[in-house]
């Protein structure tokens, strides 16, 4: 607790609410939000309307927010466009919902909330820049950190973030692969939607040959149009799948990153302890040499006294620094993987609901042409393939899409709002039946024992 008291102090509150996001240059658009600050110092007001942030300057609040928080894992902000068309609804969208959801992980952590940038980031005009600018990461970048990060890592007590960062790493790499496959997949159904529009050109031309039978050319128009019809679904599906599915891959892959890079911040930090208890024991053992001399130097003693003071003090901070990142992980680490499920889960249904809808689509088009299918002649047309044996084909075309669910099985489309009714009334009268006291009962059974 002496080390963490932002989370065992629960008088700190901060919310953010995005209100709009306006139209401004392409990739940095400008977005308007609300805050509510409770019990935060350094505040004004408690209440914040209309607050404009660049996107760009948005990213450099989530860089200052990465570097200055080694305890924490700081979520990324995700990107300015989607795999949705530009400047569409469904990319407006999703774009108020990841930025919204940004902003919702942020400020629960409460010690990202205590930072002194917050205050600047909310209570500056617009054109905001980061204040503490000159605030450098305690830790080593660029060539030195790869050089480090090839040898071995320290070891590690505690089993919990000995095992989180493989982890961590194993669902990093199959979430790359995942969206590198998604961009193959998207190149081969543009081929696919090619391909099915070339059909649906070739289909058109039988029916501009055919001029014995006029059903056959009646069917072969309408295949054609359903056939031009697909390869737009799957245009539409394509653009759903990298929107839904690939943009959220994306985003969790940025997310599992900046946890894994914290999670080695952590390790050259240990590292660096190490080194730091190395070089203590070294100068407590120069100070002793020098002080069991038969001659004493002052001024050699006095050096040697004050490098043992400044090495103990670098080491003890160090050792606080090391527990404190310990004790907010061990916190962040269950929140980390309840986020990652959460968001995976999120997005597979997001991803199952356009697919299941694109081919619903599709197969109430397909249904339309049934009739011009059976027409042709009076036995019923090509859907007498493989029943020979039928003489005469009914012609049952009720649609299989209807309003209580699919015609072809038992089960029913479910409501929500009639699931989440239903819910409320089971606990409204398991409350009721909760409620009564020994007295009540008492009286209940006693008025159905006179009763009968």
């Amino acid at each position: 607790m002496r080390l963490l008291p932002e989370r065992f102090n629960k008088k700190y509150h901060m919310k953010l609410t995005l209100r709009e996001i306006e139209t401004n240059k392409p990739e940095n658009p400008i977005l308007r939000f609300d805050a509510a600050v409770k019990g935060l110092q350094g505040y004004r007001q408690k209440e914040y309307t209309n607050i404009r942030r660049t996107y760009n300057e948005v990213c450099k609040f989530n860089k200052y927010l990465l570097v200055s928080n080694l305890e924490v894992f700081v979520p990324v902000l995700p990107l300015a466009h989607t795999s949705y068309p530009t400047g569409g609804e469904d990319e407006h969208k999703q774009l108020m919902y990841v930025w919204q959801e940004w902003m919702d992980r942020v400020t629960r952590n409460p010690i990202l909330i205590r930072d002194e940038e917050f205050v600047f980031f909310i209570e500056n005009d617009f054109g905001y820049a980061v204040i503490n600018s000159s605030r450098k990461s305690a830790v080593a970048s660029g060539f030195v950190r790869k050089t480090l990060k090839q040898l071995p890592v320290p070891y590690d007590p505690y089993e919990e973030l000995a095992e989180f960062r493989p982890m961590i790493k194993s669902a990093y790499t199959l979430g790359q692969k995942l969206h590198r496959a998604m961009e193959k997949n998207q190149r081969n159904q543009k081929h696919v939607a090619a391909l099915i529009s070339e059909l649906s050109t070739k289909l058109k031309g039988l029916a501009q040959f055919e001029t014995v039978h006029p059903g056959m050319r009646n069917m072969w128009e309408r295949l054609s149009n359903i056939a031009h019809i697909q390869s737009e679904l799957a245009l539409l599906q394509l653009i759903s799948d990298m929107g839904s599915l690939g943009d959220g891959i994306r985003a969790l892959v940025d997310d599992l990153y900046e946890i894994k890079e914290a999670l080695t911040n952590r390790h050259l930090i240990m590292r660096e302890l190490l080194q730091a208890q190395a070089q203590t024991r070294n100068k407590h053992i120069n100070a002793t040499k020098i002080k069991n001399k038969s001659s004493l130097d002052p001024i050699k003693v006095d050096d040697a006294l004050s490098q043992l003071e400044q090495a103990t003090k670098a080491e003890e901070s160090l050792h606080m620094q090391v527990k404190r990142i310990l004790g907010e992980m061990m916190f962040e680490r269950k929140e980390a993987i309840h986020d990652c499920e959460a968001k995976f889960q999120k997005i597979l249904k997001l991803f199952s609901l356009s697919r299941i809808d694109q081919h619903r689509k599709l197969l109430k088009h397909l249904e339309n042409i049934r009739l011009d299918v059976r027409i042709i002649d009076a036995n019923g047309g090509l859907s007498r393939l493989n029943r020979d044996n039928l003489t005469q084909m009914k012609h049952n075309l009720h649609q299989s899409q209807e309003e209580a669910g699919d015609a072809w099985t038992s089960r029913t489309f479910r409501s929500l709002a009639t699931e989440k009714a239903g819910k409320q009334q089971k606990l409204r009268v398991n409350d009721d039946e909760e409620g009564l006291d020994a007295r009540q009962a008492a009286s209940v059974l006693g008025a159905a024992t006179l009763s009968t």
